[in-house]
């Protein structure tokens, strides 16, 4: 749902050619991260305090070893093109990677010093969150389809902190509806045979309701 929500935002936009590369790396980040989230629980699991410690620290070396040469390659290969160094915007750069820093740092330890829900329902935010910042201060003008797009990934997120047996609970309550409702439908039945009954002796005839 949250693939279909991105897919639709770049509908609001137009597609181009920038436009679909854009949702082709968007969609990309968003199997890859749900991937990392499903491995991650897989294999460590409720990790506690050193455990998340010690994985954020691997993962920021990782990520300094193999994602920091893939600019290097692409400037040396003629695919990205650096003016100067000092035309770059270090300032927004900077921004972005400790607000980034500062994510990881919050999700994986946040978890293990308080809930997992409180991490989730503040992941959920950001989606409206980051929709008011567009509004307000870029004066973005959200048409039906970015409200449905907006509306469909936060459901997503909202999917995610169901319970882990969700679909039995689920399974569990239409059943107990089922049988809540057939035994309504005996009662009317043996109501409706007590009434023909007594009007039948009413009248002096005996009636055998039929099974």
């Amino acid at each position: 749902m949250a693939i279909t929500g991105i897919v639709m935002m770049a509908y609001a936009d137009g597609f181009h050619g920038d436009s679909i590369i854009g949702v082709a790396l968007a969609v990309g980040s968003a199997s890859t991260s749900a991937l990392y989230k499903v491995l991650f629980k897989m294999f460590l699991g409720s990790a506690n305090f050193g455990e998340a410690a010690y994985f954020i620290s691997a993962l920021g070396f990782f990520n300094l070893i193999f994602i920091s040469s893939a600019p290097v390659i692409l400037y040396f290969t003629k695919v990205e093109y650096w003016s100067s160094f000092a035309a770059l915007p270090w300032g927004y750069l900077c921004g972005v990677a400790g607000l980034w820093l500062a994510f990881n740092i919050l999700v994986n330890v946040g978890v293990v010093l308080t809930y997992p829900l409180l991490i989730s329902i503040g992941t959920v935010l950001s989606v409206p969150g980051n929709a008011a910042v567009d509004l307000l201060k870029h004066e973005v003008i959200f048409s039906v389809v970015r409200l449905a797009a907006t509306t469909i990934i936060c459901i997503g997120f909202l999917l995610m902190l169901l319970p882990e047996e969700w679909d039995e609970i689920t399974l569990r309550f239409i059943n107990r509806l089922k049988e809540k409702k057939n035994e309504e439908q005996t009662e009317d039945v043996t109501e409706s045979s007590v009434h023909i009954r007594s009007r039948s002796r009413a009248n002096g005839t005996v009636s055998i309701p039929l099974a």
